[in-house]
């Protein structure tokens, strides 16, 4: 028990870690064997208190974890940030065009 709770105070305070990093760090923290962290960890995993997340992109791919369950609602309110900033940008792009006719019409 002791052991989860210094693996989850290590990711409140430093967020999404490679699990790697995270078994080195508490193994050496704890003076426990790197095996009986792993065991730690996956026993969090399918408490639900961790989430796995792959990161395919990277050669080899590599395995983060984080306290939060990954979801795409956050996704779906990013779009909805993009897709405003994209009119917002839209808009001044007009808005300059505007000014710019403006001038050379002023100074042919």
């Amino acid at each position: 028990m002791k052991l989860e709770k210094s693996i989850a105070s290590y990711l409140v305070k430093y967020g999404n870690t490679r699990e790697a990093d995270l078994i080195d760090f508490s193994a050496k923290k704890s003076n426990c064997s790197k095996e009986d962290v792993k065991k730690a960890i996956s026993r969090m995993v399918v408490k639900g208190k961790l989430h796995r997340i792959v990161h395919n992109q990277l050669e080899p791919p590599e395995v983060y974890v984080t306290l939060e369950e990954p979801s795409l609602g956050n996704f779906e309110g990013l779009f909805e940030v993009v897709k405003e900033a994209e009119q917002d940008a839209d808009s001044i792009l007009r808005e300059a065009a505007t000014a710019a006719e403006r001038v050379r019409e002023r100074y042919p």
